[in-house]
């Protein structure tokens, strides 16, 4: 039987009244959590942090600290930074989108505001915990590859790299297409530029190589063209040849037939 946008939202509603407790178990089963809560702290929010009354989003994110204070002049300011959040929200259909924000502090951020990880997933998947603890390990390695006080390791940083090359990217308060799909789009017209290319070489090359007609050519074709000009004219002359032939014989025939006429009118005077 088919999921209804009913059942979609009813299994939204579940992730959101556990959300607390389980994101709260997976920061404290992760040795490498243990730092940032002592300096940002995690917080988990149905609802959203502004307020919390929206039903549609659960956002987890590791809040915020000063790190500096800098002097200007008889004032002085403090320089925060803010942590990384993990986004679900629910859309009209039911469908979850889920996204990752980046650390940074005022004058250092990365080129995107957020990764897109999943697009309209069904909900039924958030029932999963296996799923769910990708996500917060998504969590953690943008956290360490963007804070300052981050140590990402190996696989952390690759993790972060396939997500900025295979997933879309937020820049500037746009959805932009995924750096892989653009570089194979790129390879396809290089590719189809030089199959282009190699054509038409081809067909000036063999424009430029084609073979000359030389004068020695010309003069034979001249002569072969005469000589079928002769043939042509004597077999005319032949031809006419025969039909005066064929006059002649005719006329001797009718000359014989009037002898033969004459002679028999006179016989039959003679009588």
């Amino acid at each position: 039987m088919a999921r209804t946008r009913q059942d979609r939202r009813n299994d939204f509603d579940d992730f959101y009244g556990t959300a607390k407790e389980t994101f709260k178990a997976f920061r404290d089963n992760d040795p490498n959590a243990e730092k940032f809560e002592r300096i940002y702290m995690l917080s988990v929010c149905p609802g959203s942090r502004a307020g919390g009354d929206n039903n549609r989003v659960v956002e987890v994110f590791w809040g915020s600290r000063p790190f500096e204070t800098i002097t200007l002049g008889n004032s002085w300011k403090a320089l925060s930074e803010y942590g990384a959040t993990l986004l679900f929200e629910r859309d009209d259909s039911g469908f979850v989108i889920i996204s990752i924000y980046p650390a940074g502090t005022e004058n250092k951020k990365p080129i995107e505001s957020s990764i897109s990880l999943r697009l309209w997933i069904d909900p039924i998947r958030l029932k999963d915990k296996s799923f769910l603890k990708k996500q917060w390990n998504d969590l953690m390695a943008y956290m360490e590859c963007t804070s300052l006080d981050g140590n990402p390791t190996l696989w952390q940083r690759l993790r972060i790299s396939y997500l900025r090359n295979f997933k879309h990217l937020v820049i500037d308060n746009k959805w932009t297409p995924t750096k892989f799909s653009v570089s194979i789009s790129r390879i396809r017209d290089l590719v189809v530029a030089a199959c282009f290319s190699g054509a038409v070489l081809i067909y000036f090359v063999n424009i430029t190589t084609k073979p000359k007609t030389t004068e020695t050519d010309t003069q034979l074709k001249e002569v072969n063209k005469n000589l079928t000009n002769v043939s042509n004219k004597l077999d005319k002359i032949y031809i006419g040849n025969y039909e005066l032939k064929m006059i002649s014989i005719t006329t001797d025939s009718i000359a014989v037939k009037t002898k033969e006429i004459l002679k028999t009118i006179e016989k039959r005077k003679a009588k």
